[in-house]
């Protein structure tokens, strides 16, 4: 058995569902595969808002107190909802599953049993957000029987919060979770008899050992003294007439399981030798409570481990750890654990399949599933080897804008800002795939069903037509002359760059040739700031200029830009001089666009000085300016 599907209306950033074709559909429902679902996506998506709506429903096997308040009312320019409900589906109830829940399944002829859990809230009084009424039924509607006592405690799920205390959760006292986590242990059902022999002084179980414990203490020599004298010269002289008042010290609580349990604590072993301990990092404590609870679900009969942010306190390396014991666990053939989680780390999106990955973005979700994107099977074998931490960002981000090189990577978020289009306030990922597979980042974001997800995704390319003029020696074999190119030809080489537009992907491409052409080509400010830049990469091949060398090489370029100008050259021809090193080789593009970078922010740019196929791609992907 397994959880297939999560609905909820009117649940915090989940709206209410459609009435009419014309209405949009604000709820939740999202399906769920059997064994990894990772939900990723930017801050106040909907991600927390899946999680807590599993466990509302469901309850967790902590019986952590959740009240339900007016703020888990979905709120709009209307007002506030006045009720809520969440619906999880099960699927692949066995032989025995069904047994349990044989009057709370629904069959329907033709499909497979399933288990519907419904949780309806309501407000009471608006005035007091603890006036909320609520109650967990099953069947479809939520209108079948209550669900109570056994087949609750079933199906509650194990829950890890993010930034939790996990030190404090492994610490010893009443109610504790390891007590807990170690009382669902099969093998502890033994510990339960008291097997302690006062004659023999012997004991095996759990409580027996305790019973033992508070007998020798009893019988401590010390102990002993000291209630004889509590009691001789203290206690009782508060006698009154013939009473007799007698004290006992014995070790706290009953003598229970439970009790002996929630004296322990789980931690680090001790290093063979040394007696002394030393605290461990958060990050190995969260670890470590992980395992534990992981030890808790491979035990449980219908196992669900819901987790927000597993990377809490964690390295990358030890992240992609846990990840793999996650997995692991997910795909275990025997005792296979349902995991669900959210998570903000790029590190842990990169190191799962794209099938696994849930994208959450304004109050809506959209899997990744081959069915679901354009994505082919070959795209899905390409990502899963090319997509790493650094391109992953993509999936966090309210924008993105995906590029073929370094250069561009280095760049663009400088010209954006120098022209009042900040990429980090705008919260746009700039992605470098390196002049392969462009396409196939772009397709994560396309959907089988047309819908178009609230992500812009701006795919800037080369053209890749050298200007007139441009000198043979300049002309690699791919390169085609646009003087040698009719209009018709042109256009049809920019529509099969532009082929991959569609939902909220949109292609930008140069206007004539490259990056570096078309920036030296777009105005004189720029042609001097790129003749500056490309003149220090081609030194820094031999050796990285000094500040003092760096200021006379760009002092030389500036005054060579300023009397080509004078001497009325045009920008075109300007443009291919100074773009000549790096399409001869004799210059690197990134350094040169690192050189560039750092001469934007005093370039005193505007908007009208780019490219305009840049203009448009910023303005795409950070909104229209103010």
């Amino acid at each position: 058995m397994y959880l297939a599907e999560i609905r909820a209306e009117n649940f915090r950033i989940y709206g209410p569902s459609t009435k009419n074709k014309d209405e949009i559909d604000r709820s939740l429902h999202l399906s769920l595969g059997k064994g990894l679902s990772v939900m990723i996506g930017e801050n106040d998506s909907g991600k927390t808002a899946i999680i807590d709506a599993i466990r509302l429903c469901l309850l967790t096997t902590a019986n952590d107190y959740s009240r339900i308040t007016l703020d888990d009312f979905y709120c709009s320019k209307e007002g506030r909802a006045s009720s809520f409900a969440i619906t999880c589906k099960f699927h692949d109830l066995d032989s025995q599953e069904q047994a349990a829940f044989l009057e709370l399944i629904t069959v329907v002829p033709g499909e497979a049993p399933a288990l519907y859990v419904t949780l309806k809230a309501q407000i009471l009084d608006p005035l007091k957000s603890s006036r909320v009424s609520t109650v967990t039924r099953t069947g479809p509607d939520g209108d079948g029987p209550a669900l109570e006592g056994i087949a609750r405690d079933y199906l509650r799920t194990t829950y890890l919060k993010p930034l939790r205390d996990a030190e404090g959760e492994l610490r010893p006292g009443r109610g504790s979770r390891l007590s807990q986590i170690l009382l669902s242990y099969p093998q502890m059902r033994n510990e339960e008899k008291d097997d302690f022999d006062p004659e023999k002084d012997t004991a095996k179980t759990l409580v027996g050992l305790l019973k033992r414990t508070e007998h020798h203490i009893s019988q401590n020599s010390t102990i002993s003294t000291a209630r004889e004298d509590i009691n001789t010269n203290y206690l009782q002289k508060f006698g009154i007439g013939t009473e007799e008042l007698l004290s006992a010290i014995t070790v706290a609580g009953d003598s229970t399981l439970i009790r002996a349990l929630e004296r322990l604590e789980l931690n680090f072993a001790q290093i063979a030798g040394n007696e002394e301990f030393t605290k461990r990092g958060l990050g190995y404590s969260n670890a470590l409570f992980m395992a534990a609870e992981l030890l808790l679900l491979s035990n449980s009969p219908g196992p669900l481990l819901l987790i927000e942010e597993p990377e809490a306190h964690l390295h990358p390396q030890l992240q992609s750890r846990v990840m793999e014991l996650l997995t692991d666990r997910a795909s275990h053939k025997e005792h296979p654990v349902q995991v669900v989680l959210t998570t903000h780390s790029p590190n842990i999106a990169a190191s799962l399949p794209v099938e696994n990955l849930t994208l959450v973005a304004r109050g809506k979700t959209y899997s990744l599933k081959e069915s679901e994107t354009k994505l082919d099977s070959a795209d899905y074998a390409f990502l899963h080897r090319f997509l790493d931490v650094t391109k992953s960002n993509l999936f966090f981000a309210r924008s993105v804008a995906i590029v073929e090189g370094d250069a561009e990577a280095i760049l663009l978020p400088a010209l954006a800002n120098a022209v009042g289009h900040s990429f980090s306030k705008a919260g746009v990922s700039i992605v470098n795939v390196g002049h392969v597979g462009l396409f196939r980042y772009a397709r994560i974001f396309q959907r089988q069903d047309g819908d178009v997800m609230p992500i812009k995704v701006a795919c800037i390319r080369d053209r890749d037509i050298a200007p007139p003029g441009t000198p043979d020696d300049m002309l690699k074999k791919k390169i085609p002359i646009e003087s040698s190119m009719t209009s018709e030809a042109i256009l049809e080489r920019v529509q099969k760059l532009e082929e991959i537009n569609g939902g909220s992907v949109l292609t930008f491409v140069s206007d004539h040739w490259t990056l570096e052409y078309d920036l030296a080509a777009a105005s004189w400010k720029l042609a001097a700031l790129m003749h500056k830049s490309i003149q220090a990469a081609k030194v820094s091949e031999y050796k990285w200029p000094d500040a003092e060398r760096l200021t006379e090489i760009e002092a030389k370029a500036a005054t060579e830009v300023q009397n080509w100008k004078d001497a009325g050259r045009s920008l075109v021809d300007v443009a291919i001089e100074i773009y000549r090193p790096l399409e001869k080789g004799n210059a690197s593009k990134p350094v040169a666009a690192q050189f560039a970078a750092r001469l934007v922010p005093a370039a005193e740019l505007m908007i009208s000085d780019l490219p305009v196929y840049l203009r448009e791609a910023f303005t795409y992907v950070c909104g229209p300016m103010s």
